[in-house]
């Protein structure tokens, strides 16, 4: 049976600290171990019914590691309501008297959907996907909290419900943040840019998008860790991903250029889930001084390295995520990076401040202008 609730909110009781500057975690550093005591209170049954024909248990949160307390009053309450809607069991938690809070869907994809409810917001990941996906996921958060990254964790635990429906899955616990919006300004793309620096000491991000993008005290926040990698590019394809291990080629050349080189390739991808403006003007003044900085040490030798056969595969062709002139643009190509975010429908020549920018590779997934104008010396 799960804890007690007078128990639970004992142990998940926050203190209250003083409050922090704009754009930091209120919620202090994550601890080097879970807190056994909060773990062990954080187990609880999602929804026990003792006035309805079916009796019993209908579902189970098993906690695994808890870091910190949840916000609020009682913990308990705010955990079994995020999971009764998460098992689609509020009619039955009504029938019982359970005056449900409102539960939001904040987000959903290719492994997982986010629900949220006050201040919190629940990851979770259904036992159909791959364990890899299940283990990647947590090791992930709590990775980037521990280095400042993406939202606090309070902890993580397993779901299984035992009637009324088969579902078993992970679900992770972490502080809820607001929409980014579009309407950046040249604050935020100074802090955004300071969080992709500070990441690549850790990894390729691998999934950098504006959804991705949040805010805490007004400032942008990355999040969704899921398919961080030391060394491997990944690109999420249903329930697979395309990989790419770039070790061999980065390890080499040192801390500095590896660094520069995972940060070049997620804003790359990011910037390819853009449109033209202000966001993607300063993605690709980025993009520009880092190649300036790699072009030697590490593009030119990638492109060496690629089998002609391979070199237009996925993921060095970066496939285009919003409507652009193309499908995919290659990885050593900024210039029709440009291109696809400036040139009209049915383009018969480059625009002027396309011929500046480098380009080792033509990509092959651009609708060139039909002049052939696309390959300059660099």
């Amino acid at each position: 049976m799960g804890a007690s609730c007078s128990s639970l909110q004992r142990a998940m009781q926050p203190s209250s600290p003083s409050l922090p500057p704009a754009g930091e975690p209120s919620f202090g550093p994550l601890p080097e171990q879970p807190d056994s005591e909060l773990t062990s209170a954080s187990s609880c049954d999602v929804l026990t019914t003792a006035n309805q024909v079916v009796k019993g248990t209908w579902g189970r949160f098993t906690a695994e590691a808890f870091y910190r307390p949840l916000p609020g009053a009682s913990a308990e309450r705010l955990i079994r309501h995020i999971l009764i809607h998460a098992l689609d069991l509020s009619k039955w938690a009504q029938k019982e008297g359970e005056q449900l809070e409102e539960v939001e869907l904040l987000g959903e994809g290719s492994y997982a959907r986010v629900l949220g409810l006050q201040g919190v917001a629940a990851k979770i990941i259904s036992d159909r996907e791959r364990p890899w996906v299940h283990a990647a996921a947590v090791k992930n958060s709590l990775e980037a909290d521990r280095h400042g990254l993406g939202p606090c964790i309070f902890g993580h635990g397993t779901v299984e419900q035992l009637k009324g429906g088969h579902f078993k899955g992970t679900v992770i616990f972490m502080e809820r943040l607001a929409p980014s919006g579009e309407d950046w300004s040249a604050t935020d793309m100074s802090k955004f840019l300071e969080n992709m620096q500070c990441l690549s000491r850790l990894g390729f991000h691998n999934d950098v998008k504006l959804p991705n993008i949040l805010r805490r005290g007004g400032l942008p926040v990355l999040i969704d860790f899921d398919l961080m990698s030391q060394w491997c590019v990944k690109v999420a394809i249903t329930s697979s991903c395309i990989e790419h291990d770039f070790q061999s080629l980065l390890e080499p050349l040192g801390e500095v250029p590896t660094q520069q080189f995972r940060e070049y390739y997620d804003l790359f991808v990011f910037s390819l889930t853009l449109h033209d403006g202000r966001i993607y003007r300063a993605v690709l003044a980025r993009l520009t001084e880092l190649w300036k900085e790699l072009e030697e040490l590490a593009l030119k030798p990638l492109q060496a390295s690629l089998d002609e056969e391979k070199q237009f595969d996925i993921p060095f062709e970066v496939l285009i995520r919003v409507p652009l002139q193309g499908v995919s643009v290659h990885l050593l190509d900024l210039k029709g990076n440009l291109f696809v975010h400036i040139a009209g429908v049915g383009a018969t020549s480059l625009p002027e401040a396309c011929a500046g920018l480098p380009q080792l590779l033509r990509s092959q997934g651009v609708y060139w202008p039909s002049d052939g104008s696309s390959v300059e010396e660099n």
